[in-house]
């Protein structure tokens, strides 16, 4: 790269550090301040074009994290195709509890005890296991996850097969980590079956209320099937859906509505489940599903 002009895209193909491109004479500061960079972290920077989410962030933030640092929770689990954080959340490290290290801004970076089994290579770093990385998942509170949303968590993992849930309770079973009984509290709660986070929230919540739904139960009327349901109380009839923001778009309404009609000609009734309903008031979405059952049973 020829010195002291802009680098483009081509020549910085993903973030890279500000001060070696300068030691390097690839830029000055000047250019570094006032070129086509964004700036992910202090002394980081990437080309503008390149499209901005959270896995870039990892990567960048790989290059000034500490030496021995671990990617892992809910930023390891999006690198690894589960995107469970957005662009703008903080990237979550575990670092050996023997390494000192400052904060950077914009990580979440977590002291603790790491086995070799813990971790792989992952670019010029390392990444958390899947099963060391659930565990942080689970047991990380500092970051404000909702049970419930941490159980959702889990079952989108167990879902997809990329943990197992006899491993993962033989995985925690002799841990003494910080948080370990709310990580083995979500493993009770969890089911591999739920298809969606906001599902997996809603019965969690229920379940914590004495309410036990069972997910995704087929109704059939004779072996014809009618369809099947997010949640339900099978000995009444009752059916809990989640509609998301998609049940509105396109022909869903109509499908969505065609369906619980044949259903409810078998004689069950819906409780139906918005995003404001589930994320505002909770508890309210608790009242109105047990007076739904009270009048049923």
């Amino acid at each position: 790269m020829s010195r002291n002009h802009y680098a483009t895209a081509c020549e910085f193909s993903g973030p890279f550090r500000g001060s070696h491109a300068v030691s390097e004479g690839d830029l000055t500061r000047a250019q570094l301040r006032s070129g086509p960079y964004n700036r992910l972290f202090q002394d980081v920077y990437v080309p503008i074009g390149i499209p901005p989410d959270h896995e870039l962030r990892c990567k960048g933030a790989l290059l000034v994290a500490p030496e021995g640092a671990v990617l892992t929770g809910c930023s390891a689990a999006t690198v690894r195709g589960f995107p469970f954080s957005l662009e703008s959340d903080p990237v979550e490290f575990v670092v050996p509890e023997q390494k000192g290290f400052h904060s950077l801004s914009g990580t979440r970076l977590r002291r603790t005890r790491l086995l070799g089994q813990d971790f792989e290579p992952w670019r010029d770093g390392l990444i958390a296991t899947p099963l060391r990385m659930t565990l942080d998942i689970l047991t990380d509170t500092r970051l404000r996850r909702s049970f419930p949303r941490v159980v959702g968590l889990l079952d989108v993992l167990l879902h997809a097969g990329f943990v197992e849930r006899d491993e993962l309770e033989a995985y925690l079973a002799p841990r003494r980590d910080n948080g370990i009984v709310r990580a083995r509290e979500a493993l009770a709660f969890s089911d591999g079956r739920a298809e969606s986070i906001p599902e997996s929230e809603v019965r969690v919540w229920l379940r914590r209320n004495d309410i036990a739904a069972e997910p995704q139960v087929e109704v059939y009327r004779g072996t014809q099937f009618l369809g099947r349901l997010d949640l339900a109380v099978r000995e009444a009839k009752l059916a809990i859906e989640y509609d998301g923001a998609w049940h509105l778009e396109g022909d869903q309404p109509r499908l969505d509505a065609h369906r619980r009609a044949l259903i409810e000609a078998e004689g069950w009734e819906f409780v139906v489940i918005a995003k404001e309903e589930l994320y505002a008031d909770p508890r309210a979405m608790v009242r109105r599903v047990r007076a739904a059952l009270d009048y049923r049973i």
